[in-house]
């Protein structure tokens, strides 16, 4: 009998307080539940295991002497960005875009693996959208997760940032830089990479001779657009294509403005022809600068064809629906 009561007090001492359900997983985690924060859910499954973070988006519920207000509130947090994850995976950008906008307001200068989700979420259905102002803030905390070697949670997407120079090779810097400057005033930035960036679009524009790396590429073009200084220590060979295009687009803006109406024409209709896969937005702003151009030297027809195929090849481009 006494040696019954000591394996009844053992079983029940060594059970676990509170019980964590998966969304991607019928088992559950028998655990006790350290603490919670905006990062995630802190459990411990033994004395002897490290104790580990499990992300809100992942959880379907949790049971247990643990369950209170507080952590009812992050479960449903954590239930709107996996409904969000959810619809972007499938491709409703349009339902998607206003869970992961909400997500990201809350946790934009948080870490963990639901911020995330908000950052990658968000940015990328802001660019299916061609929203590029609204999109530098979710990129600069993208790049903070990247450099925390935090995982990203959208595995099923090709990645978003080139990890060679951590631009967004699908966020060209054809922004308003004063929209910018405002959006990201709200931003805490941690990393060294994303500072570096964030100090270049809060700051005056110079020219760089150090044209390689990540920053001084992107400070590179925004000088060539901004400047009138269409030169460049620039290797474009050296560049990825995504960069080239970039470069290519900034020097034909600059021409244009200078009066150099040939050279620009051409640099246009490189894009145009040859990058409207991988650089939609650019091939989309040089068709209708390329239109733009022929209406004012009197060549309408010309112009009208240009925009006739910009329409077919490029239904949604926001220029487009601008005008």
């Amino acid at each position: 009998m006494q040696r019954l009561f000591f394996l009844l007090f053992f079983c029940i001492s060594a059970a676990k307080a509170d019980v964590v359900l998966l969304r991607d997983s019928t088992s559950a985690i028998n655990c006790d539940v350290i603490s919670w924060s905006k990062e995630g859910l802190r459990i411990s499954r033994s004395e002897q295991a490290a104790q580990e973070v499990i992300s809100w988006h992942s959880i379907r519920d949790v049971e247990g002497e643990s369950v209170g207000v507080g952590l009812i509130a992050h479960l449903q947090r954590g239930e709107m960005l996996w409904r969000a994850k959810t619809r972007l995976l499938r491709g409703d950008i349009a339902l998607a875009a206003p869970l992961f906008r909400e997500m990201y307001l809350q946790l934009k200068n948080a870490d963990g693996e639901d911020a995330y989700l908000a950052s990658e979420g968000l940015l990328r259905c802001n660019l299916a959208i061609g929203n590029l102002e609204d999109s530098v803030g979710p990129w600069l905390s993208v790049v903070d997760h990247l450099q925390a070697n935090q995982k990203s949670q959208l595995q099923e997407l090709s990645p978003i940032v080139d990890t060679t120079t951590f631009l967004c090779p699908h966020l060209p810097p054809v922004w308003n830089g004063f929209v910018v400057h405002k959006k990201l005033k709200s931003l805490t930035v941690k990393s060294e990479v994303a500072r570096a960036y964030y100090e270049l679009l809060t700051s005056p524009i110079k020219k760089t001779a150090q044209p390689l790396s990540g920053p001084a590429f992107l400070q590179d073009v925004l000088f060539i657009m901004d400047s009138g200084d269409y030169t460049s220590t620039l290797e474009i060979e050296k560049l990825q294509e995504w960069q080239q295009v970039w470069f290519l687009y900034a020097q034909a803006i600059q021409l244009l403005t200078l009066d150099k109406q040939d050279e620009a024409l051409l640099k246009f209709a490189e894009i145009a022809a040859l990058h409207g896969k991988t650089q939609p937005w650019l091939a989309g702003a040089s068709m209708f600068a390329l239109s733009n151009t022929f209406t004012k030297a009197g060549k309408d027809k010309i112009s009208k064809n240009i925009m006739n195929e910009f329409s077919r090849v490029l239904q949604n481009h926001p220029l487009r629906k601008e005008q």
